[in-house]
């Protein structure tokens, strides 16, 4: 079950704020600065505190997430360059930096209808586990044909999120992934959506030359900060 607690002043990242809302965990708990989230260890960016408060004390991620027994993570988006210096600091290195891209839906995307894209995960979803993040949120679910490619995408008012994007190596390089996106696109721009958005990981050179060649560009960037070494806990807390 989804929980919020806290309720203090929400300094969040605008990204920041969007990407979770689209992405979300299963709890939420806000207190000592940070939001914090967790899912079961499914994904880094549904297990990770975001920065509500730049003076917030870093010892309270590595408690959180120790206890919860998932490898303590932040996400740090421009602007936070002071706590970045403290999450380094205390032992936590740089992952995966990754950027946001973004592009307009002015007219209704061109798209071949070659995949399934439905409202629920079918047969051929090979991502059950992205399926749990995304059960709560206004989500479709893409199969390329003879499920050699798969994606989703979130629909929130005017904007649709892609995401969870995988195609088949065998399929690489064939236009498997383009056709899929576009196909995803046109089911946000159907629902109302005027704006879509992705994150990727920022040395991805073939995803990034795919969306760019689609229309999206760079709007912001963020990168995980993760602990090196966990430490031990001791009768269920953590230190």
């Amino acid at each position: 079950m989804r929980s919020r607690a806290g309720g203090e002043g929400d300094g969040m990242h605008e990204w920041a704020r969007r990407v979770t809302s689209d992405w979300p965990p299963f709890e939420v708990e806000e207190r000592g600065g940070w939001r914090f989230g967790f899912a079961e260890g499914i994904t880094k960016r549904a297990n990770s505190a975001l920065v509500l408060d730049p003076g917030a004390d870093v010892a309270e991620v590595t408690a959180y997430y120790t206890r919860r027994g998932v490898r303590p993570c932040v996400q740090v988006w421009p602007g936070e360059e002071e706590v970045d210096r403290r999450l380094d600091e205390h032992g936590y290195a740089v992952v995966e930096p990754s950027l946001v891209l973004a592009r307009d839906l002015g007219e209704r995307p061109e798209a071949p209808g070659t995949s399934s894209v439905s409202a629920s995960p079918g047969a051929g979803w090979s991502a059950p586990e992205a399926a749990r993040i995304l059960g709560p949120v206004n989500a479709a679910y893409g199969v390329a044909a003879e499920g050699r490619g798969r994606g989703a995408a979130v629909l929130d008012g005017e904007s649709v999120a892609v995401c969870a994007m995988f195609t088949a190596p065998g399929a690489r390089g064939r236009g498997v992934a383009s056709g899929l996106l576009a196909d995803l696109l046109r089911w946000g721009y159907d629902g109302g959506a005027r704006r879509a958005y992705l994150c990727v990981v920022a040395d991805n050179a073939p995803a990034l030359r795919l969306y760019e060649r689609a229309g999206f560009t760079r709007v912001s960037r963020y990168h995980n900060r993760v602990l090196e070494h966990t430490p031990r806990t001791h009768g269920g807390g953590g230190s």
